[in-house]
């Protein structure tokens, strides 16, 4: 390969980069986060006078649903589970989670910044001691999402 065709080729490998990394960029900024892709969610951080049971829907969408849920005066959920893994994260107040499996019995305490995950088909309780607020984060299933 005579000199210059070598100049030749190294600037047609140096357009082709710079063609190439003009796709990807241009492609990139339209993956931006636009208002349709993430929500910013206000949250109560203190628990005031109300029901003694509060739910409060903050957000569902695809595959999943998020509540703040506030119980007052002791007041409790009652044994339940959801068939889907949720995540539970205390937001104020004190409580406590209690997770039944056929053997045995758990007691959580739950404190600001506590953030618990449950699987599936888990029977759980939540008790405000005496009185507690959490975020519910459920992760919906494709059957549920189409409701």
């Amino acid at each position: 390969m005579n000199n210059s065709q070598l100049k030749l080729s190294r600037m047609f490998l140096i357009t082709l980069i710079g063609l190439i990394s003009s796709v990807i960029i241009v492609t990139n900024k339209g993956n931006a986060q636009t208002m349709e892709s993430y929500k910013v969610i206000d949250v109560t951080s203190e628990i005031a006078d109300g029901k003694e049971k509060e739910v409060n829907l903050l957000f569902e969408g695809e595959r999943r649903k998020i509540v703040q849920l506030t119980l007052r005066n002791g007041k409790n959920l009652e044994d339940h589970s959801a068939k889907e893994p949720i995540v539970i994260q205390c937001v104020a107040g004190k409580g406590e989670l209690i997770i039944k499996n056929a053997e045995e019995t758990y007691t959580l305490k739950l404190l600001p910044g506590t953030f618990v995950t449950v699987e599936g088909n888990v029977m759980h309780d939540v008790i405000g001691k005496p009185s507690v607020s959490i975020l519910l984060i459920r992760f919906l299933s494709d059957k549920e999402n189409k409701k």
